[in-house]
């Protein structure tokens, strides 16, 4: 019966699964939802800063990097615009709310740019796993810059796919750099997105002679951050609290240790790669993998434990690091996953040379600058990204009720673990 219900494709179907969802998402608002746990805290960080933009904004904005706050303070300007016209707490709140809607909406556009032969209704309650997300909810409950950047994020990824989808024109281009701008100015992390969206753009805008066109829309939108960071040397962006300025004992500065990085960034990967074994499920099994390979890729994990020097103290640290430390009190744990893990990520999104998609690993390690590796850096994007750009073999028999339960069921076990960690 569910099944047959979601094969209609018609608005009153996706009305019915939207509300049911949006109720669910409505919940974590009524119940001010903190389940990452640091949501709240930010907020409340940025509560304080929005008084001194209130009584001082010249003063606070060219001293932005002086208060230890690692976010981009546009949310935080944006956010002490509207307690200025004297808007309560819980409306201010409420729009932020609602205003994560969009990225829902985008995420099914691009959906049905790149899977145009699956059933509207599947794809439609795909994108509406959002609203089980954690970091989603939590984010969106508590104003953060993370999340706005993200939803823009999401539109900038619909253009792209748009571009290659509508004889590629130019326009689609530009309104994908644009709204990589205003992701990046909300959060920064995703500027490094334009070094794939140039990696695939480049040839086109060559052969058509728009490169320098390209190139000077980048320089444009970036410029006002280049000058606000560099030359005015507001440079917030800091490893945070954290010890990340100390040597380790191999003489590296602790944020610049990209053995945590790896390992801990390639478990989350591997995480995220978990409700798609159905579709994946050859690749999950190391018979497929050949010894050379194979021990390349364990000696290659092997070298980056040894390196590897995260602690609990650092906090953040992703699910199979942090269940390693609560369960046996070390990492041996963690360990042993990432020993299977790799191989699973090398075969699903590596292998064959999928420039593409090594890319976008490179990005997801680069783009985490600071010592802390959080969670919230990683979720929903990466279900996003598997889902979009990334080169993934998606069959087309993988869009059916039971996978599509299969990914409820990942979001519904994982938002329990937030709540009870």
């Amino acid at each position: 019966m569910t099944i047959s219900f979601l094969n209609k494709q018609n608005n009153k179907t996706k009305i019915i699964l939207f509300s049911s969802y949006y109720l669910i998402f409505l919940s974590a608002f009524y119940i001010n939802e903190n389940s990452t746990g640091g949501a709240y805290q930010d907020f409340l960080g940025y509560k304080n800063l929005i008084e001194l933009f209130l009584n001082d904004f010249n003063q606070t904005f060219l001293n932005f990097d002086k208060y230890g706050e690692r976010h981009s303070p546009l949310i935080i300007i944006l956010l002490s615009l509207l307690y200025k016209i004297e808007l309560s707490d819980w409306i201010i709140r409420f729009i932020f709310f609602n205003f994560s809607i969009i990225s829902i909406l985008f995420f099914y556009k691009c959906l049905r740019i790149k899977f145009k032969n699956i059933s509207s209704n599947y794809l439609f309650a795909i994108s509406l796993i959002f609203f089980l997300s954690p970091v989603y909810r939590s984010l969106s409950v508590w104003p953060d810059s993370r999340i706005i950047g993200f939803h823009f994020f999401v539109i900038c990824v619909y253009f792209y796919l748009k571009y290659f989808s509508e004889n590629k024109k130019v326009i689609f281009c530009y309104l994908n750099v644009f709204f990589l701008a205003i992701s990046s100015y909300f959060s920064i992390n995703f500027c490094l997105f334009g070094i794939f969206f140039l990696f695939k753009f480049y040839n086109d805008l060559v052969k058509n002679k728009k490169i320098l066109n390209y190139l000077i829309i980048n320089f444009i939108l970036a410029f006002p951050a280049f000058y606000y960071l560099f030359i005015l040397e507001v440079f917030f962006i800091n490893p945070g609290l954290t010890p990340g300025n100390e040597l380790n004992s191999f003489g590296v500065k602790n944020n610049l240790n990209y053995s945590n990085k790896i390992l801990i960034i390639g478990s989350l990967i591997f995480f995220y790669l978990l409700p798609f074994i159905k579709n994946f499920s050859d690749k999950f099994y190391l018979k497929n993998i050949n010894i050379k390979e194979l021990i390349f890729i364990i000696s290659f994990v092997f070298l980056n434990i040894i390196f590897f020097n995260y602690e609990l103290l650092f906090t953040g640290g992703g699910i199979f690091f942090k269940a390693s430390n609560f369960l046996f009190q070390n990492n041996i744990l963690f360990y042993l996953i990432c020993f299977y893990a790799m191989p699973v990520v090398y075969l699903t999104l590596v292998k064959k040379r999928k420039i593409d998609n090594i890319i976008l690993i490179l990005i997801l390690i680069l783009a985490n600058p600071q010592l802390s590796i959080y969670h919230k850096y990683y979720d929903p994007l990466l279900i996003f990204l598997f889902l979009t750009i990334f080169d993934l073999d998606f069959k087309k028999n993988y869009f059916s009720f039971k996978n599509i339960f299969i990914l409820n069921l990942f979001y519904v076990g994982f938002l329990f673990l937030n709540f009870i960690k």
